[in-house]
């Protein structure tokens, strides 16, 4: 690509007095041996006229203005800044702004890897002489209408290219920008926060109903907590990537270089006495450093076999971020082990030459200067967290070598009023930069994107990227295996594997005409459209239902949750990122009426289970359950006992018509349906009675029982009685999972349901018994299905190919 960064530099204040004020620029950084063009307000005359003149014209926007590339020509507007030129002078134009955003939309992560970081913040840190200042990135494109700002602050690098792999991403929801700190300047950290907190204090008065949001990397965490502390008054959310104190000693370099290599690849910095900080011992030259590690992959490979060499490759390359992880980022995770590694040599190889910049990046001067910064910029942000009001989301990593992350955030955890933290185990300290980290997937998933001083779930909600399809339903699908683990261990994304293929869910629906076909063709495609159901022992159906009617119909299928979900209340010790914050990421909102109306109201496929809690989480009691047939059975006969034990397959539904009303009232179609093959998954041995039994058990069970939210009134029965445990389950075989959908049942013009309760109450009723014919209809037929067994599955996907559909038993 000819241009390897093109970015705009906004307004900026200088806090060294002796610098003098300038206003805006362009900056533009043009590979392929090009020089950079800084190209300023007061040095570029537009058809004779100054650039003031222009601009009360309208001939410029923004402000901005530069001289035509051959290669630049063609340009279209890519908004935050990226700007439409035609000739000399620039012309208004008008940003064409989406209100939202399509389902499966491209985020871009993955197509940008660290390499890009390397080679971008080459070009941008040719000295200038200038003080720090804001850009926006180019590939942050057009944000969406009322985004709310992004402010980015980097690391001791300074560079502020720090958001590179997320930039499209981040770019569709935020207004970016990034602070860029010159390589030697030397600007002292209460003057940084001053020249942010103007750019905050200006961005609050342009938007005060909109919330700000501060991105910290390492250093750039202290900042924006100091400036955080400093505003507790404006509405300000804070994204920490670990961010740190300095330890006693900083390795720049694992000492497990020392093994391949003399002390002069050891860049050590240790605290001396008095607070000063010095060299431990021969800097780092990183030219060097890249030359070495070249010429000894380059004999490794010739002496020895390649995966050994690729293996040598990883064990040396070790620095503070982790090399694996970064070079990962655009690898298919469902490629074959050999092509996977592959890949992964040929990033790594390729990552080796951009290198040798990391001396530019950071001088051993500026290193000195960075790491003074640092101290005082955690001694200025300690000492002020009592004062930090804001939203604050802390990332930590678990392999970080350069500071103690996963302390720090538990101690921030602790010290602040409103904090959550999300902990990463097998990422370096560039977490930023590295594979499995997405960070608008993160803010996502914890509640954290809003557009307004109050979260809405239905207006600010993004829909999931491709990329998020891909990474949640590949890690999701498994949930079962984490519930294998039962008593005591909740559901982790990073322990789910297998339940997706393993299940292989079939799907049916019922067309207005009665028959049943295979896939979704009976479901409407336009909404509004209300999935009313039974709920699978700990809800294992969600995902299959979720990735049917994302893959087959395109259709996001808001799923009504408990709140417990989004309180913090299901959330682990480990604070992983977990099944409960994917489920916000797939669609997931709080079941109140309020959100069920606003749904419907905006056309959208809502899924609501009448039995909630109760129903996912039943129990074993020996008692056979009848279900009723209405259309889908004729051959069962009118009262059919199925021989189900316990509450398997018993809906527990309130007495009353919650959702009937609603849906009248927006003129929704209701869909029935029923979903069977938990008893094929999984054996049920301890529900809620049983650990209630058992000492010191019980009174966990009874205190998160106690501290639970309660939705339904006790006057509405069975349905109401919410007990939280984790049950005892003794994993099977895995069979099958089955859905049925049947006829929609249209509620347009029934506005007489509104006034009349009988009329409600005997729809109601039509309902349940749909579904629960839906499920005598499935259990019956599942016999016939020649495929039930994941054995026979995976002899089928064996002979044929493993994404052919497996087939099922005939409709």
């Amino acid at each position: 690509m000819p241009a390897v960064v093109n970015s705009l530099v906004l307004p900026y204040f200088v806090t060294n007095s002796e610098v003098k004020l300038r206003s805006r620029v362009r900056v533009q950084s043009l590979g392929s041996g090009r020089e950079s063009k800084i190209l300023s307000s007061d040095s570029i005359p537009v058809k004779g006229a100054s650039i003031e003149e222009k601009e009360k014209k309208g001939d410029l926007v923004d402000g901005f203005a530069r001289k035509i590339e051959k290669s630049d020509e063609g340009l279209i507007d890519g908004g935050n800044g990226r700007i439409k030129y035609t000739r000399v002078e620039k012309k208004r134009v008008k940003d064409v702004i989406s209100n939202d955003l399509g389902v499966l939309w491209d985020d871009g992560y993955g197509t940008k890897t660290v390499r890009d970081y390397l080679e971008g913040a080459k070009e941008i840190i040719r000295p200038d002489g200038g003080p720090p200042r804001w850009f926006c990135p180019v590939e942050c494109g057009q944000p969406l209408k009322d985004s709310p700002i992004l402010l980015f602050f980097p690391g001791i690098d300074g560079v502020g290219l720090g958001l590179t792999l997320h930039h499209k991403a981040l770019g569709k929801v935020f207004e970016v920008r990034c602070l860029h700190i010159p390589v030697y300047d030397r600007t002292p950290f209460e003057g940084l926060v001053k020249f942010v907190e103007k750019q905050v204090r200006l961005e609050h008065a342009s938007s005060p109903n909109k919330p700000i949001y501060l991105v910290g990397d390492s250093f750039g965490g202290c900042l924006a907590l100091a400036v955080a502390a400093r505003n507790p008054e404006i509405d300000l959310v804070l994204i920490l990537a670990n961010p740190g104190q300095i330890p006693d000693t900083i390795v720049i370099c694992s000492p497990k270089f020392l093994k391949f290599a003399d002390e002069g690849f050891l860049w050590k910095v240790n605290h001396r006495e008095g607070g000063d900080v010095a060299l431990f011992s021969q800097p780092l030259d990183c030219r060097a450093a890249a030359a070495f590690l070249c010429n000894m992959i380059f004999r490794l490979v010739a002496l020895l076999q390649f995966q050994i060499a690729l293996l040598l490759l990883i064990f040396l390359f070790m620095t503070p971020g982790n090399p694996v992880k970064m070079a990962m980022v655009n690898i298919e995770s469902k490629l074959p082990p050999g092509l996977q590694i592959e890949q992964l040599s040929n990033n790594l190889t390729a990552m080796l030459p951009s290198l040798s910049g990391l001396a530019d990046i950071i001088p051993k001067d500026t290193l000195l200067w960075k790491l003074k910064l640092l101290k005082s910029a955690a001694a200025y942000a300690n000492s002020r967290l009592h004062s930090v009001k804001a939203e604050v989301l802390v990332l930590s990593s678990g392999k970080d070598q350069m500071l103690p992350s996963g302390d720090e955030s538990q101690r921030l955890k602790s010290s602040l009023k409103n904090c959550t933290v999300r902990h990463f185990k097998e990422n370096g300290h560039t977490i930023l930069l590295e594979d499995g980290v997405n960070l608008l997937t993160i803010i996502k998933g914890t509640s954290k994107y809003r557009r307004s001083r109050r979260l809405d779930f239905v207006s600010n909600y993004v829909p999931p990227s491709m990329s998020e399809f891909k990474r949640g339903f590949e890690k999701i699908g498994s949930k079962l295996y984490s519930a294998r683990k039962v008593v005591g261990k909740g559901s982790s994304v990073d322990d789910m594997q297998l339940l997706q293929t393993a299940s292989s869910a079939a799907m049916f629906s019922t067309l207005d005409d009665g028959n049943i076909v295979r896939g979704l063709g009976g479901v409407p495609n336009e909404g509004p459209v209300l999935l009313v159901g039974y709920h699978m022992l700990l809800g294992l159906e969600l995902s299959s239902l979720v990735e049917a009617f994302l893959r087959e119909k395109n259709i996001m299928v808001r799923g009504m949750a408990h709140p417990m979900v989004f309180t913090g209340g299901l959330e682990l010790s480990s604070t992983e990122f977990s099944i409960t914050d994917w489920m916000k990421v797939m669609g997931a909102v709080p079941a109140t009426a309020s959100n069920i109306y606003k749904l419907l109201s905006t056309n959208s496929h809502v899924l609501l289970y009448p039995g909630g809690v109760r129903e996912a989480f039943h129990y074993r009691q020996l008692e056979p359950s009848v279900v009723r047939n209405r259309a889908h059975a004729p051959d069962l006969g009118k009262d059919v006992s199925v021989a189900v034990e316990g509450e398997e397959y018993k809906l527990i539904w309130p007495k009353q018509q919650e959702f009937v009303r609603m849906a009248a009232r927006c003129g929704a179609t209701i869909v029935p349906f029923g979903a069977v093959g938990e008893d094929d998954i999984a054996e049920l041995v301890l529900d809620y009675n049983d650990l209630m039994k058992i000492p010191v058990v019980n009174g966990y069970v009874r205190d998160a029982t106690s501290k639970s939210i309660k939705i339904r009134d006790e006057n509405l029965g069975e349905v109401a009685n919410q007990a939280f445990y984790i049950p005892g389950l003794l994993p099977k075989v895995p069979g099958r999972f089955y859905f049925l959908f049947g006829k929609p049942i249209e509620m347009k013009g029934k506005g007489e349901i509104l006034e009349d309760r009988e009329k409600a109450n005997q729809l109601y009723l039509h309902v349940k018994s749909e579904v629960e014919s839906c499920l005598a209809y499935l259990l019956k037929k599942r016999e016939d299905d020649p495929y039930r067994s994941v054995i026979d599955r995976t002899v089928y996907r064996a002979l044929r190919s493993p994404s052919n559909e497996v087939p099922a038993f005939d409709p």
